[in-house]
């Protein structure tokens, strides 16, 4: 039942002529939205893309790690939250004029332990709890995902003077470092309190009935 999250923070590094970014393989479609800051051209454009993730699912170990603790409750799911940029275009003098981000959840397994046997009560009871932690990584994804956009646009916004340098990359960087964090700390407190012993007991009783 414990929840195991990781994160990822992307550093890129250009000349104002690219942009080079490091990916991880991503398993879904993901949704896209955009905006801009203005009508006018010159203004910097904003695509970012939201990846839910595609879980995963084991069923072979009878006992495995779960951020640190044996599948307490017979159960774990395991995320990699992370936020990207995944293409940048420049405008006539140098500064950014279109940016692409990518926002979301990679490596995500949902993983019971094997002396469960698959279609019993207890499985499908397991089963359950762990995809409500999943349904709760994707809501706080979806709940920062616009932060993390609107505080970029409002970055870039603030360096459109300038042509684009290592070390405007670096604060773009330092802000997605930041709401990786933020995404990690609200996940692993609200995936806490769906741990309890006495939820775990709660899992238990469904199947005694």
């Amino acid at each position: 039942m414990n929840v195991k999250i990781f994160f990822l923070i992307v550093m890129f590094l250009s000349l104002p002529a690219s942009a080079s970014v490091v990916q991880s393989r991503m398993h879904s479609v993901p949704i896209s939205f955009s905006f801009s800051a203005a009508t006018d051209v010159q203004k910097p454009v904003m695509s970012v893309s939201i990846d839910e993730g595609t879980p995963v699912y084991i069923h072979k170990n009878k006992i495995f790690d779960c951020s640190g603790s044996n599948n307490h409750g017979g159960g774990c799911t395991r995320v990699l939250f992370y936020a990207m940029v995944t293409g940048l275009e420049l405008n006539s003098n140098g500064s950014i004029g279109k940016i692409s981000l990518k926002i979301g959840l990679s490596k995500v397994e949902v993983e019971i332990s094997s002396e469960l046997k698959k279609g019993s009560c207890l499985f499908d009871a397991v089963l359950k709890h762990e995809l409500t932690h999943l349904a709760l990584h994707r809501r706080i994804l979806n709940k920062f995902a616009p932060q993390i956009a609107a505080a970029i646009m409002t970055l870039i916004e603030s360096m459109a003077s300038e042509p684009f340098n290592r070390s405007q990359a670096s604060k773009i960087n330092q802000v997605l470092n930041r709401f990786v964090n933020q995404m990690m700390q609200e996940d692993q407190k609200q995936n806490a309190l769906m741990d309890s012993q006495g939820a775990y007991w709660h899992l238990q009783k469904q199947c005694l009935r």
